[in-house]
């Protein structure tokens, strides 16, 4: 199938690589100068670039693969939509809740395919993990906690669109990890989350930049932080069951330390990234390991456009997140965000 790349950065790579390996040709790649989209184009040997969406948007492509920053994300699909073009995104969809709600809707009206990139759900001890407990193999969920922990922003750190309230929105911690989790534990146990109370933390407000990097050393050029490094968040979800969530750019130690257990009325399952191929589960008072077939997290990619285009195709294929899901995953930010600003509990 024909597809077009909408990016150039690190997360673009990670999908040229995914399509590549599936047998799909990247005919274009838009980039938001020419100089990126060219380089990337000579990279990944993809015959057409710039920075012209509409221009891409008229090939004989099929799909839209879409690697913004989030605030760009709405008028990509839009056009893409309006186009007839399949359409995949990376998370968040968008971060107004009102425009993820529109993108949902214009997805089901064109009869294309919509798919959100929460590629977590496709480590197979998720897929497990999900089969186990929405069959009933642990009964009623009771209780979900985790978190997710990274050292990313932790100062001195690199500088980027995420520092950039037009590019990244007025979210970041919330929105860059907290959706994995969030989509996780509904993947897992088909419960949303009704409520939320947040913590916030930003103890960094005003960072320096300073040779391309964003420090505590005054003498480099002031930028003003708005967004939170941190999370901490305390859940009702539908059904009676209750949760807890820490999520961390500051955690020093941490990579991508990501963690969900789900306690129910009959058993626990745990998992977490940093052993991906690992669930857990109780036996005799203790929790045991048992080990999947090994599978990094650039193959979870794979094996998630494989299912969307095998949707696109109309052949069978393991459930993927839409933007149905996007719309969920933009209204528990939200209501993140305000209980974190007010202090308050907020119905999602």
């Amino acid at each position: 199938m024909r597809v077009i790349l909408v990016g150039c950065g690190q997360i673009a790579a990670t999908h040229a690589a995914a399509l590549n390996r599936l047998g799909h040709t990247v005919e274009w790649v838009v980039g938001r100068s020419e100089a990126h989209a060219k380089a990337f184009a000579e990279q990944w040997k993809i015959p057409n670039c710039g920075t012209d969406l509409d221009a891409a948007l008229q090939s004989k492509s099929e799909a839209v693969h879409i690697c913004t920053p989030p605030t760009q994300h709405a008028d990509a699909i839009r056009k893409s939509l309006a186009a007839h073009k399949h359409v995949i995104s990376e998370k968040p969809l968008c971060l107004s809740v009102q425009e993820a709600e529109e993108l949902a809707a214009l997805a089901h009206a064109s009869g294309c395919v919509s798919a959100l990139c929460c590629n977590v759900r496709f480590y197979p001890a998720n897929r497990l993990a999900q089969q186990r407990i929405r069959s009933g193999e642990i009964g009623t969920p009771l209780i979900l906690s985790g978190s997710y922990l990274q050292e990313f922003h932790a100062p001195p750190h690199d500088d980027g669109w995420r520092f950039d309230p037009a590019q990244a929105g007025d979210q970041r911690a919330i929105s860059e990890i907290g959706t994995h989790w969030i989509d996780l534990a509904y993947a897992w146990t088909g419960r949303k989350i009704e409520a939320v109370s947040v913590a916030l933390g930003n103890w960094y407000p005003v960072r320096y930049r300073k040779n391309g990097r964003l420090t505590l050393d005054p003498s480099g050029e002031p930028v003003p932080v708005g967004t939170e490094d941190a999370a901490a968040v305390t859940i009702r979800f539908e059904g009676g069951a209750i949760g807890a969530l820490m999520l961390s750019e500051l955690s020093r130690g941490h990579f991508n330390d990501l963690s969900l257990e789900v306690a129910g009325t009959d058993g626990t399952l745990r998992w977490e990234e940093q052993h991906p191929n690992v669930l857990q589960s109780d036996q005799n008072g203790t929790m045991q390991q048992e080990q999947l077939a090994p599978v990094v997290r650039d193959e979870t990619f794979y094996r998630m456009f494989e299912a969307v285009y095998a949707a696109i195709d109309g052949r069978p294929h393991e459930p993927f997140p839409t933007f149905d899901d996007g719309a969920y995953l933009a209204r528990v930010c939200a209501a993140m965000r305000k209980s974190g600003v007010t202090g308050a509990w907020v119905e999602v």
